[in-house]
C-alpha cells in the first residue's frame, strides 16, 4: 500500500515538499475527511503537519500510534477550532507504523474536513 500524501517528488509534491534552505515553495493544501495514511519516511523530527478547520465547528485530529515497540502509548488528538489552524511534529518512533499495509506511515483520522498541509524542513 502506498500513502495517501507521500513525500518529496510524487504527484502530492506540493502537499508535502521537502525544502532546501533558502528556497521558497508553493504548497497546496488537501482536504481530508476520513482516515488517511502519511509517509514518514524523511527526517521525521523535522516534518511539520499543518492543519487548518474550516468545517464550521470544532474538530479532531487522531494520529494513531505505531505499531513498532515505541508505539506503547495512547493517541493523540489535537482540537482545532473552527477557522483556526494548528501543527504537529511527530516522534516516527510512536507513531510511524514498521510492518502491515500502512508501513512507513502515520495514520491520521479527521472528524471533519481539514486541510492539511506537510512539510519537511531542511536537514
Amino acid at each position: 500500500m502506498s500513502a495517501d500524501i507521500s513525500r518529496g517528488t510524487t504527484a502530492s509534491s506540493s502537499v508535502y515538499p521537502i525544502l532546501k534552505l533558502n528556497e521558497g515553495k508553493t504548497v497546496v493544501p488537501i482536504s481530508k475527511s476520513a482516515a488517511f495514511t502519511l509517509e514518514l519516511t524523511g527526517g521525521d523530527y523535522k516534518t511539520v503537519i499543518i492543519m487548518a478547520n474550516a468545517s464550521g465547528g470544532s474538530a479532531t485530529v487522531t494520529f494513531a500510534k505505531g505499531n513498532g515497540i515505541q508505539g506503547a502509548g495512547s493517541n493523540v488528538v489535537v482540537t482545532i477550532a473552527n477557522g483556526a489552524s494548528a501543527a504537529i511534529v511527530l516522534d516516527s518512533g510512536y507513531f510511524k507504523n514498521v510492518s502491515g499495509d500502512a508501513k512507513d506511515c502515520v495514520t491520521i483520522t479527521p472528524s471533519a474536513a481539514i486541510s492539511f498541509t506537510v512539510v519537511e524542513l531542511p536537514q
